[in-house]
Protein backbone atom coordinates (compact mmCIF):
# COMPACT_ATOMS: atom_id res chain seq x y z
CA UNK A 1 0.00 0.00 0.00
CA UNK A 2 1.27 3.20 -1.10
CA UNK A 3 -0.16 6.70 0.46
CA UNK A 4 -0.94 9.34 -1.77
CA UNK A 5 -3.33 11.45 -0.13
CA UNK A 6 -4.23 12.35 3.71
CA UNK A 7 -6.48 15.68 4.97
CA UNK A 8 -7.52 15.90 8.44
CA UNK A 9 -10.56 18.97 9.05
CA UNK A 10 -12.95 19.18 12.00
CA UNK A 11 -16.39 20.83 11.21
CA UNK A 12 -19.34 21.66 13.04
CA UNK A 13 -21.77 19.41 10.93
CA UNK A 14 -22.32 16.59 12.52
CA UNK A 15 -20.59 13.03 11.22
CA UNK A 16 -23.49 12.43 9.39
CA UNK A 17 -24.03 15.17 7.30
CA UNK A 18 -20.32 14.28 5.95
CA UNK A 19 -21.87 10.42 5.12
CA UNK A 20 -24.64 11.07 3.54
CA UNK A 21 -23.10 13.35 0.82
CA UNK A 22 -19.73 10.76 0.51
CA UNK A 23 -23.12 7.44 -0.60
CA UNK A 24 -25.21 10.92 -2.41
CA UNK A 25 -22.80 9.71 -5.24
CA UNK A 26 -24.27 11.39 -7.88
CA UNK A 27 -24.22 14.51 -6.08
CA UNK A 28 -20.03 14.46 -5.97
CA UNK A 29 -19.45 16.69 -8.44
CA UNK A 30 -21.20 19.39 -6.38
CA UNK A 31 -18.51 19.63 -4.17
CA UNK A 32 -16.01 17.22 -5.71
CA UNK A 33 -14.04 19.74 -8.46
CA UNK A 34 -11.79 17.26 -10.70
CA UNK A 35 -15.43 14.75 -10.66
CA UNK A 36 -17.56 14.80 -13.74
CA UNK A 37 -19.92 11.75 -12.80
CA UNK A 38 -20.57 8.83 -10.56
CA UNK A 39 -22.82 6.30 -11.52
CA UNK A 40 -23.32 2.83 -9.40
CA UNK A 41 -25.14 0.16 -10.69
CA UNK A 42 -26.37 -0.66 -7.80
CA UNK A 43 -28.00 0.19 -4.19
CA UNK A 44 -24.55 1.64 -1.69
CA UNK A 45 -23.41 -1.10 0.10
CA UNK A 46 -20.09 -3.02 0.15
CA UNK A 47 -19.42 -4.46 -3.09
CA UNK A 48 -21.70 -2.33 -5.02
CA UNK A 49 -19.88 -1.59 -8.39
CA UNK A 50 -20.50 1.41 -10.60
CA UNK A 51 -18.35 3.56 -12.77
CA UNK A 52 -16.86 6.89 -12.16
CA UNK A 53 -15.13 9.37 -14.38
CA UNK A 54 -12.61 12.48 -13.64
CA UNK A 55 -12.89 15.65 -16.06
CA UNK A 56 -9.36 14.64 -17.07
CA UNK A 57 -9.64 11.25 -17.98
CA UNK A 58 -12.05 8.09 -19.36
CA UNK A 59 -14.72 6.34 -17.25
CA UNK A 60 -13.34 3.51 -14.88
CA UNK A 61 -14.89 0.88 -12.88
CA UNK A 62 -15.15 1.09 -9.08
CA UNK A 63 -16.93 -0.27 -5.99
CA UNK A 64 -17.68 0.09 -2.59
CA UNK A 65 -15.05 -1.24 -0.15
CA UNK A 66 -16.38 0.01 3.42
CA UNK A 67 -19.85 1.30 4.63
CA UNK A 68 -19.79 1.84 8.09
CA UNK A 69 -23.28 4.09 8.31
CA UNK A 70 -22.77 7.02 9.79
CA UNK A 71 -19.64 7.21 9.89
CA UNK A 72 -16.99 5.38 7.09
CA UNK A 73 -17.22 5.36 3.24
CA UNK A 74 -14.47 3.89 0.97
CA UNK A 75 -14.86 3.29 -2.88
CA UNK A 76 -11.61 1.42 -4.61
CA UNK A 77 -11.27 3.02 -8.12
CA UNK A 78 -9.58 -0.13 -11.12
CA UNK A 79 -6.72 1.56 -13.02
CA UNK A 80 -4.28 0.19 -15.49
CA UNK A 81 -1.90 -2.62 -12.74
CA UNK A 82 -3.17 -1.04 -9.66
CA UNK A 83 -6.47 0.26 -7.93
CA UNK A 84 -6.66 3.69 -5.77
CA UNK A 85 -9.08 3.60 -2.39
CA UNK A 86 -10.68 6.78 -1.12
CA UNK A 87 -11.72 6.14 2.27
CA UNK A 88 -13.31 8.73 3.96
CA UNK A 89 -14.45 8.94 7.65
CA UNK A 90 -16.19 11.53 9.75
CA UNK A 91 -16.60 10.56 13.76
CA UNK A 92 -18.20 12.83 16.37
CA UNK A 93 -16.00 15.43 18.25
CA UNK A 94 -16.14 18.74 20.13
CA UNK A 95 -19.84 19.14 18.90
CA UNK A 96 -19.20 18.74 15.59
CA UNK A 97 -16.55 16.06 13.56
CA UNK A 98 -13.34 15.40 12.91
CA UNK A 99 -13.24 14.54 9.10
CA UNK A 100 -10.81 12.38 7.65
CA UNK A 101 -9.70 11.30 4.20
CA UNK A 102 -6.75 9.28 2.89
CA UNK A 103 -6.13 7.68 -0.23
CA UNK A 104 -3.59 4.95 -1.34
CA UNK A 105 -2.60 2.54 -4.38
CA UNK A 106 -2.08 -1.07 -4.57
CA UNK A 107 -1.51 -3.61 -6.73
CA UNK A 108 1.74 -4.67 -9.33
CA UNK A 109 1.86 -1.02 -11.40
CA UNK A 110 1.38 1.42 -7.42
CA UNK A 111 4.92 2.05 -7.57
CA UNK A 112 4.94 3.54 -11.22
CA UNK A 113 1.61 5.32 -10.42
CA UNK A 114 2.81 6.83 -7.48
CA UNK A 115 4.46 10.38 -8.42
CA UNK A 116 1.50 10.40 -10.88
CA UNK A 117 -0.91 10.39 -8.41
CA UNK A 118 0.33 11.89 -5.25
CA UNK A 119 0.40 16.15 -6.01
CA UNK A 120 -3.28 15.41 -7.99
CA UNK A 121 -4.55 13.23 -5.37
CA UNK A 122 -3.53 15.35 -2.65
CA UNK A 123 -4.96 18.47 -3.90
CA UNK A 124 -8.32 16.71 -5.08
CA UNK A 125 -8.44 15.77 -1.38
CA UNK A 126 -7.61 19.21 -0.11
CA UNK A 127 -10.12 21.16 -2.75
CA UNK A 128 -12.70 18.75 -2.11
CA UNK A 129 -13.09 18.77 1.41
CA UNK A 130 -12.78 22.32 1.70
CA UNK A 131 -15.90 22.38 -0.20
CA UNK A 132 -17.62 19.59 1.50
CA UNK A 133 -16.93 21.34 4.90
CA UNK A 134 -18.66 24.61 3.54
CA UNK A 135 -21.33 22.62 2.00
CA UNK A 136 -22.72 20.96 4.67
CA UNK A 137 -22.24 23.84 7.44
CA UNK A 138 -24.60 25.62 5.01
CA UNK A 139 -21.88 28.18 3.27
CA UNK A 140 -21.20 29.30 -0.07
CA UNK A 141 -19.27 26.68 -1.68
CA UNK A 142 -16.33 27.55 -3.61
CA UNK A 143 -14.65 24.59 -5.96
CA UNK A 144 -11.45 27.24 -6.20
CA UNK A 145 -10.91 26.60 -2.76
CA UNK A 146 -8.04 24.07 -2.52
CA UNK A 147 -6.01 26.46 -1.17
CA UNK A 148 -8.23 26.27 2.34
CA UNK A 149 -5.53 23.57 3.03
CA UNK A 150 -2.03 22.55 1.76
CA UNK A 151 0.12 19.88 0.96
CA UNK A 152 -0.54 17.41 3.74
CA UNK A 153 -1.49 20.25 5.79
CA UNK A 154 -3.83 18.90 8.52
CA UNK A 155 -6.16 21.44 10.49
CA UNK A 156 -6.71 19.93 13.97
CA UNK A 157 -9.38 20.29 16.24
CA UNK A 158 -8.41 24.40 17.22
CA UNK A 159 -7.98 24.92 13.63
CA UNK A 160 -3.88 25.32 13.92
CA UNK A 161 -1.67 23.83 10.92
CA UNK A 162 0.74 21.04 11.47
CA UNK A 163 2.44 18.47 9.19
CA UNK A 164 1.34 15.58 8.46
CA UNK A 165 3.20 12.35 9.74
Amino acid sequence: MIDVGYVVVSSSAPPEAFFERWIELETHPEWAESMEWFQLDEPVAIGARGKLKSKAGEPLPFRVTAFERPYVYADTTELDGAELTVHHEARPHDGGSRVELRAWLEGPRAADLELEFRANVQRALEADIAALVALVEGEPVDLNASDAVTDGTVIDSDGADGPVD
